[in-house]
């Protein structure tokens, strides 16, 4: 009977996972960017490549926000959060999502994540092409995409 290497020796390095699992969530503002991903998206279909989108956050190792973060949608980017099993990190895509963009904090809205969360990826724009996210998202990967932390 063959066994199957399922343990490695204490110590030893485990691969890297691939694909990278995107779970992306708008949280409000003109949705440009999230047009942009849903390009990019369509793209990766036809493409096998190291980015993938999933249907939840229980598949997912990175929660992608684009948008400025709205009063309403905390809780959901924090049941998001909690849902996804760790590693994981956390990439906003856009102005509105880095530092507010056209919608500065004020009674409907917090401003951007990145005034509110710790970000492993930040990516400006208004709004960034799908060639931009892509690269963005790959770059992260090659970097730093072994180092995620919960």
């Amino acid at each position: 009977m063959a066994y199957m290497h399922l343990f490695r020796r204490r110590g030893a390095a485990l691969p890297r996972m691939a694909p990278l699992d995107i779970f992306h969530v708008e949280t409000g503002g003109c949705t440009g960017c999230a047009l942009e991903l849903r390009a990019l998206g369509r793209g990766l279909v036809a493409a096998s490549g190291a980015v993938r989108f999933v249907a939840t956050p229980r598949q997912a190792g990175m929660l992608l926000l684009t948008g400025s973060l709205t009063v309403e949608m905390a809780p959901v980017v924090e049941m998001a959060w909690q849902a996804m099993p760790g590693p994981r990190v956390l990439a906003v895509v856009g102005d509105c999502a880095v530092d507010g963009g056209l919608f500065p904090p004020n009674y409907a809205t917090l401003g951007g994540v990145g005034a509110h969360a710790r970000t492993s990826l930040s990516l400006p724009g208004c709004p960034p092409t799908p060639e931009d996210i892509l690269a963005a998202l790959t770059g992260w990967q090659a970097r730093d995409g072994g180092d995620e932390s919960a």
